[in-house]
This record gives C-alpha cells, sequence and structure tokens, in this order.
C-alpha cells in the first residue's frame, strides 16, 4: 500500500516522465466525460466524487461533518476568550502606535 502511494506522489509530481502521462490520462479523461455527458454534469460527477473522498477518509463523518461546516459558516454567536498572553500582545501593540503617533506629531510640531 505504501508502495502505490509512493508511486502515485513521485507520479503526479510535475516535471517527471510518468506525469506526463499521468497528467495526460487524466485530462483526456476529463475532456471525454464533458464530451459525452457534457460540463454540468461533468462537474456533478466531479463534486460527488470529491464529497466521497472526502467521507471516505474521515475516521468519524459526524465529526468531520460538522469541523466542514464549521468551517464554511463559523459560529456567529460563540464566546471569544482572550488569553493574558493574548492582552499583553494587544497592549504592547497599542503602545507601539501611540509612541508613533507622538513622534509624527513631535515632527509635525517641529516643522
Amino acid at each position: 500500500m505504501k508502495k502505490i502511494e509512493e508511486a502515485l506522489k513521485t507520479g503526479f509530481k510535475p516535471g517527471t516522465p510518468t506525469a506526463k502521462v499521468y497528467y495526460g490520462v487524466s485530462f483526456f479523461v476529463i475532456a471525454l466525460l464533458i464530451v459525452l455527458i457534457g460540463f454540468w454534469k461533468t462537474l456533478f460527477v466531479a463534486a460527488v466524487t470529491l464529497v466521497g473522498i472526502f467521507i471516505g477518509s474521515a475516521e468519524s463523518l459526524g465529526k468531520a461533518t460538522s469541523n466542514l461546516i464549521d468551517k464554511i459558516y463559523p459560529p456567529s454567536k460563540q464566546k471569544v476568550v482572550y488569553t493574558q498572553e493574548d492582552l499583553e500582545k494587544v497592549r504592547k501593540v497599542a503602545e507601539q502606535r501611540k509612541k508613533a503617533q507622538q513622534a509624527t506629531e513631535e515632527k509635525k510640531e517641529e516643522e
């Protein structure tokens, strides 16, 4: 199984001789599908295939689906909790901005 994965990884690496064959065959199949069944049906087949790959690669379908939905539609009313480290970073940036603003004001006054 690892040998197959290794062969596919090296085979699909652009610039290798086997990649020319793999990409040629892949795009030929895509072109054939578009000609035979049409663009939108081919797009639908590709979308369903990607969903199948997603389902097949997930360890837990419920958890993977909820993570995907959270990435697409993040929870809007989720409470944000800031750590002390986050607050320190914000304070430092605010101080730097304040110093920079004071420096520019002093330069304007000198002119």
